[in-house]
C-alpha cells in the first residue's frame, strides 16, 4: 500500500511540473485566448494588427467592420484591461488606408444570433470610428467606455449629412458611440446615472491628412460661446429608460461649428533622420495614429486641443500658450530639441519647418508660422 501511494505522489508531482510549464507568463496567455462556444478569434495581436482597443467593461466583445455580418467579422475582445490588437481581417477591409467603423456586440449576443446577425444592426454594444493606416503601424488605442453595458438606452438618430460621435464630460471626453450620417436608431445600452453628452462631428481632411472634429457652439442666447450639450438621467424622473439624441438638433441656425483646436503641421526637411513630436517627453500622435515623420520632406498634422475654461465643461479657451520645452522634436539619435514658446489659437493652422543634416542637427529656421484658418465649412458642408 505504501508503494502504491508513493507512485501516485510521483505521478501527481510530474503532472504539476508539466502544468506549471504549460502555463507560461500572463502576456502569453493573453495572446493565446481560446474562445469557448463562439469560435471567434480572441488573440491579442501585438504585431500585424489592424487597430488597437482597450476594453474598459466587464463584457467579452465581438468586433465587426461597419455592420454585423459574417463577412465583416474582425475578431474578439476579451474582458481584460490593457491594449488589445485586432487582426487584419477581413483582408479586403484592411487592404488600404481608410476609416473603419468598429461595430461591437457582446459574445453572448453573437452566439445567440450567429445565424441571423442582421437583428443586431440597431443594437450594438458600442460603435467606434477608427482609422486603419496601411502604410505604418497604428499607435492610437480606442477605448471602450465603462458606461456601456447597462439596462438603459441612449438612441442615436443621426439625421444629418455628417458623421457623429457622442462624448461625455466635454468635447474631448470619452466616446459613448458613433453614428454614420443618415443612420437612424443606433441603440447604445448604458448604465444608470446622470449624463451630459456632447455631439461631435468628424471627417477626414485630405489636405491635412487628419481626422477633424467639430462641435456645435451656441452663437446667441444665455449659452452663447458654449458647446451645445444634452443633460439627462437614466432612469428619468418619470421612470424613462431611453433618451433619444437627434443629430439635427445640433445644426440649427443659432449654432456654429468649431474645432476647439489648433493644428500644427510639422515638415521634416532634415536630410538624415526621421523625427518625432513630443509633448511632456511622450510621443504626440496624430488622430490617424501617425508618430514618425520621415526625413526629406515628410509631414504630419498634429491637433492641439484648447483647454476648458476653468470650472466649465462646455466652454473652451480661445488660445493656449505653450512654454519652451513643453513641445520637443526628437531625432533618430535620441537628441531632443525644444520647440520655441508659442501661443496657439483655436481654428488656426501653423507650420514648423525642421531642418538639419545629421541625427544631432535639428533646427527650426523659420520658427512657428501661421498659415491660415481651418476651413470648417468646406470640410463639413451641411
Amino acid at each position: 500500500m505504501r508503494k502504491i501511494t508513493g507512485f501516485l505522489i510521483i505521478l501527481l508531482a510530474i503532472g504539476l511540473v508539466f502544468g506549471v510549464l504549460g502555463c507560461g507568463d500572463g502576456d502569453d496567455d493573453n495572446n493565446k485566448v481560446i474562445p469557448t462556444g463562439s469560435g471567434v478569434d480572441f488573440t491579442n495581436y501585438t504585431s500585424n494588427f489592424s487597430v488597437k482597443v482597450q476594453n474598459n467593461t466587464a463584457h467579452r466583445l465581438v468586433a465587426f467592420a461597419t455592420t454585423p455580418d459574417a463577412a465583416n467579422l474582425i475578431g474578439g475582445i476579451p474582458a481584460i484591461p490593457g491594449e488589445h490588437g485586432l487582426p487584419k481581417k477581413p483582408a479586403n477591409i484592411f487592404s488600404s488606408t481608410k476609416e473603419v467603423v468598429l461595430f461591437l456586440v457582446t459574445e453572448q449576443a453573437y452566439i445567440a444570433n450567429k445565424n441571423n446577425l442582421s437583428v443586431l444592426v440597431n443594437a450594438p454594444f458600442a460603435t467606434i470610428l477608427a482609422y486603419f493606416n496601411n502604410n505604418s503601424e497604428e499607435y492610437v488605442v480606442y477605448p471602450i467606455s465603462n458606461l456601456l453595458g447597462g439596462n438603459f438606452t441612449i438612441r442615436m438618430d443621426n439625421n444629418t449629412p455628417l458623421n457623429m460621435e457622442l462624448r461625455t464630460g466635454g468635447i474631448h471626453g470619452p466616446i459613448l458611440g458613433y453614428a454614420h450620417y443618415g443612420t437612424q436608431g443606433i441603440n447604445l445600452k448604458v448604465n444608470s446615472g446622470s449624463y451630459e453628452v456632447y455631439p461631435v462631428f468628424r471627417r477626414y481632411s485630405e489636405s491635412l491628412k487628419e481626422i477633424i472634429s467639430v462641435y456645435p457652439r451656441w452663437t446667441s442666447g444665455p449659452g452663447a460661446g458654449r458647446a451645445k450639450a444634452t443633460g439627462f438621467s437614466l432612469p428619468g424622473s418619470n421612470g424613462e429608460t431611453i433618451e433619444v439624441i437627434q443629430g439635427s438638433d445640433y445644426l440649427s441656425n443659432d449654432i456654429v461649428l468649431r474645432t476647439g483646436s489648433a493644428y500644427l503641421v510639422i515638415v521634416n526637411n532634415n536630410t538624415f533622420t526621421g523625427i518625432e513630436f513630443l509633448r511632456g517627453g511622450q510621443p504626440y500622435l496624430t488622430s490617424t495614429g501617425g508618430r514618425f515623420i520621415s526625413r526629406g520632406g515628410g509631414s504630419m498634422t498634429f491637433q492641439i486641443d484648447m483647454p476648458k475654461v476653468l470650472g466649465q465643461n462646455d466652454q473652451y479657451e480661445e488660445s493656449l500658450p505653450i512654454v519652451s520645452g513643453s513641445f520637443r522634436i526628437r531625432g533618430g539619435g535620441g537628441t531632443q530639441v525644444d520647440v520655441p514658446a508659442f501661443t496657439y489659437e483655436s481654428e488656426k493652422i501653423y507650420r514648423l519647418n525642421v531642418t538639419g543634416s545629421t541625427n544631432f542637427d535639428i533646427d527650426f529656421p523659420d520658427g512657428i508660422v501661421e498659415t491660415g484658418n481651418i476651413d470648417i465649412s468646406n470640410i463639413f458642408p451641411y
